[in-house]
């Protein structure tokens, strides 16, 4: 049986590795985190140590020690990378997620050269009345800067590289990314489908809202205090999600209402991640000559890849499914803005921290160009138990 959540193990698919949910030993991850490695993230998309940066495509070992790793690169040479760190929890209620950005260069992956969005201090509460959303004014406050930021980059022709932060700050990076760029396609990378209302939320947290401000099409609600700025901007087949395994019925309702491509795990252990990166690019991009935005929520991995995340749900991803997707969108050309959210180092044990940061940060490499291990698209694993030991 396949090992996710409760999926039916297609008969097909019985030869092939598990996806655990449980427990796994910690699997390293190239770019280690050396203290005497003052490794460094430029614009051009190279990481590299002072001591020994050759200006090739390609990136020497920095040092000695065995642990420490330089990846190889291809470089864009037409796109200069923008990065805005948005250390933001106001989406949600639990604090540590606006850590994430800097728990990611403490661990040695030094990002240089670029600002980090200032924001607001959140008033933590605990409402109940779901017809409240909570900390709407600080979320759109912070969506609004950062939508900014994102055009200006846009306007130049630079990538944008958002890391969160909470869920929610994806309104402002898609809104400004699609504001320049009219032609915009969206691949929603995510556990949970983001698209409930003020209307249909049952607790209030904007980050399980962000879909809902940014889609038409959708029945229309009073703007709420913070996003006077927002208005629907991409249409419903501008979009397509990957690796849904947990949504609520008012959401499924408002997907399959507009017919927006989604992709959902069940659907990735029948048909194969690569099958469903084709026909998702497919659809947001059918051309293959519109601009893509990414945004990529840790928690379509599954726990035991990225433990530390506020919003977990078994049998996701794996980490080759997750390296699969970014090197597809990759290899595409049609990349132009990325967000990583929903990291929280406060959740989870140290060595569940570190192997979350690892991860994450694999995710991002390939997604700017570093070639991955996999030559072809991971297969659904089943369960070791009921293979075949030949």
């Amino acid at each position: 049986m396949i090992q996710r959540g409760t999926s039916p193990s297609p008969p097909c698919l019985r030869s092939y590795r598990t996806r655990s949910i449980g427990e796994s030993p910690n699997e390293g991850v190239s770019g280690g985190g050396e203290k005497n490695c003052k490794k460094r993230f430029v614009c051009v998309v190279k990481f590299y140590c002072d001591d020994h940066f050759n200006n090739d495509t390609k990136v020497r070992a920095c040092c000695s020690e065995e642990t420490c790793q330089i990846v190889s690169l291809r470089i864009r040479k037409t796109k200069r990378v923008v990065l805005d760190r948005v250390p933001f929890s106001g989406g949600q209620p639990r604090k540590g997620v606006e850590e994430g950005p800097s728990r990611l260069r403490k661990q040695g992956y030094k990002i240089s050269d670029f600002g980090e969005l200032q924001v607001p201090d959140i008033k933590r509460h605990n409402i109940t009345n779901t017809t409240l959303v909570k900390n709407s004014l600080e979320c759109g406050t912070v969506s609004e800067k950062l939508s900014q930021e994102i055009a200006k980059a846009t306007q130049e022709g630079k990538l944008s590289l958002t890391i969160g932060g909470d869920h929610s700050i994806a309104v402002g990076s898609v809104f400004g990314h699609a504001s320049v760029a009219k032609d915009l396609g969206l691949l929603w990378i995510d556990a949970h489908m983001d698209i409930n209302t003020p209307a249909t939320t049952t607790t209030g947290n904007i980050h399980g809202m962000p879909m809902s401000m940014l889609i038409k099409g959708i029945p229309e609600f009073q703007s709420l205090p913070g996003y006077e700025w927002c208005s629907p901007c991409l249409s419903p087949e501008d979009v397509a999600y990957i690796g849904l395994r947990d949504v609520e019925p008012q959401e499924r309702e408002i997907c399959e209402k507009l017919g927006i491509a989604s992709y959902t795990i069940d659907d990735i252990d029948k048909d194969g991640i690569g099958v469903i990166i084709k026909k998702a690019l497919k659809r947001i991009n059918p051309n293959g000559d519109r601009p893509i935005h990414v945004s990529y929520d840790i928690d379509s991995l599954d726990p035991k890849e990225t433990p530390s995340t506020g919003t977990p749900v078994r049998g996701g991803l794996t980490l080759d499914e997750g390296i699969y997707i970014a090197q597809i969108v990759a290899q595409s050309g049609c990349l132009s803005g990325i967000d990583i959210v929903e990291f929280n180092p406060a959740i989870g044990t140290e060595e569940d921290v570190i192997k979350t940061a690892k991860n994450t940060m694999e995710l991002i490499k390939i997604l700017l160009g570093k070639k991955s291990h996999l030559e072809k698209a991971p297969l659904p694993p089943v369960d070791d138990s009921k293979a075949s030991s030949g």
